[in-house]
């Protein structure tokens, strides 16, 4: 056995010493060989977990950017398709607008918007004479003469004659005869007096001989209602549009001032039903748009309101341009939904979630949209409705509002792509951070660790000629025999 061997102090010397270079020279081969200085745990805990540690993390971002290299595809493919939607929008637009350009077919319209809300005026016109005319004042000096009544913008002319309208009785009852108003001799103060049928008639008195009016004592003048306010409205406005034409604003005061402005908007007929609503009717095709603070006073609904439209000669093209238009809606739904990357669709109402750190904790949501035409509000256009200049106009108007949601959309896509994009190379640049960390307190350099091979070479060669030189001094009692 081994332990049975006894070597001198000298062989024992150098053996230790040539097993010790022999460790060493492991050790740096070990080194040279795999190029770090800490391979495990026993060679420096501190470095080795540490180390560890921060490779293990850089590991796990390496693993997360695929993920956000496939959010950025994502987000580009969405992007792609916005650019691709836009370009139909705008195929749609200059259909609608060439078939605004061709010649309108042959239509009627017809259109009545109705208040919910009564205006009633408080009192109907009325005028009282200041001369006693009872008993019956002779108008017979007046022969010839006329007196000419105005109700509602109509004139009655009733002339003075010695036969059937000598005196101031029969003029009262020839008055009194006329539609829409009556008039009457009051029995106690004997005065004549003119009254409006309803609140919303007025009238004017007028005289070919003022001597006439000074008889029966009523000056030539013209009535309204004595109180035509609309109580609780009176300074509210409301605007009314036809088609598109200039708003016109109308400040409320009274029913007669209201039915006044509004019959003078060309095409449009305004009038109050039997229960005191306001009532506009059209017979133009074009849509009537309301507005202001008035509606609600009023009963009516704020926005466009479309005609009923009867088209009598359709023109083939547009309606071959309604079906191009339809066809364009149909492409762009099929395009939203074929944006998608990964299974992920930002253009059809899904979400996506970017994760940019390991444990979750930093992370960007992008909302998703409907991009559908539905989803952006464009309806399919039925029937006649590209047979209307109204029709094409919504039609337009809904594309303008459409490619104005896809730009502010994509703006805010890119705003995303940007986050992304940033926090990418972010990534990147910490995986490298890492790394060079981790490496730095385990690799091993190999200039020094070539040198320290070099010596441990040249000790190991030293050590082996001391241990035969220490056994040749063992060797010297061999001479004795």
């Amino acid at each position: 056995m081994a332990n049975d061997i006894t070597l001198s102090k000298g062989v024992r010397q150098n053996l230790l010493s040539l097993q010790s270079t022999a460790d060493l020279l492991s050790k740096t081969q070990e080194r040279l060989a795999t190029g770090k200085k800490v391979n495990s745990a026993l060679d420096n805990p501190i470095n080795f977990f540490t180390s560890s540690g921060l490779q293990s993390r850089a590991n796990d971002l390496s693993r997360l950017l695929d993920s956000i290299g496939n959010a950025i595809q994502t987000v580009q493919a969405a992007d792609k398709g916005i650019s691709a939607i836009t370009d139909l929008i705008e195929s749609a637009q200059a259909q609608a607008r060439q078939a605004l350009t061709s010649a309108a077919p042959e239509a009627t319209g017809e259109l009545e918007i109705e208040g919910t809300v009564a205006i009633a005026a408080d009192d109907e016109a009325t005028v009282e004479g200041n001369i006693d005319a009872s008993p019956a004042i002779d108008l017979s000096g007046f022969d010839g003469e006329t007196v000419t009544v105005t109700i509602n913008g109509t004139a009655h002319e009733l002339e003075i004659n010695t036969t059937t309208l000598s005196d101031s009785d029969e003029l009262v009852a020839a008055i009194d005869a006329l539609a829409g108003v009556s008039a009457s001799v009051d029995g106690t103060s004997g005065f004549i007096s003119i009254t409006a049928d309803d609140t919303d008639t007025t009238f004017s008195v007028a005289y070919s001989d003022a001597g006439i009016g000074t008889a029966i004592g009523i000056d030539a003048g013209s009535w309204s209602a004595t109180n035509t306010t609309i109580d609780g409205f009176t300074g509210d406005t409301l605007t009314v549009q036809v088609g598109a034409g200039t708003p016109v604003s109308i400040t409320l005061s009274s029913r007669a001032a209201l039915l006044e402005d509004l019959n003078a908007i060309t095409g449009i007929t305004a009038s109050f039903n039997g229960d005191d609503e306001l009532v506009i009717e059209s017979s133009l095709e074009d849509n009537i748009t309301l507005g202001g603070n008035a509606l609600a006073e009023l009963g009516l609904t704020a926005g466009p309101h479309e005609p009923t439209v009867t088209v009598t000669t359709p023109s083939t093209t547009r309606a071959t341009a309604q079906d191009a238009y339809n066809k364009l809606l149909v492409q762009i739904t099929e395009l939203a939904r074929d944006s998608h990357f990964n299974g992920v669709n930002l253009l059809d109402g899904d979400n996506l979630t970017v994760q940019f750190n390991e444990d979750g904790s930093s992370t960007l949501t992008i909302d998703g949209v409907d991009f559908t035409a539905a989803g952006l509000g464009l309806t399919t256009q039925a029937g006649d409705a590209f047979q209307t200049d109204g029709g094409i106009q919504a039609a337009i108007a809904e594309l303008d509002a459409a490619t104005s949601t896809l730009r502010a959309q994509a703006s805010t896509f890119g705003s995303n792509l940007s986050i992304v994009q940033g926090r990418q190379d972010f990534t990147k640049n910490m995986i490298n951070v890492l790394q060079i960390g981790a490496d730095s307190l385990v690799l091993a350099d190999s200039n020094e660790e070539g040198a320290n091979m070099l010596a441990l070479q040249t000790r190991q060669q030293l050590s082996t000629v001391a241990l035969s030189l220490a056994a040749q001094a063992d060797q010297n009692v061999l001479r004795l025999f």
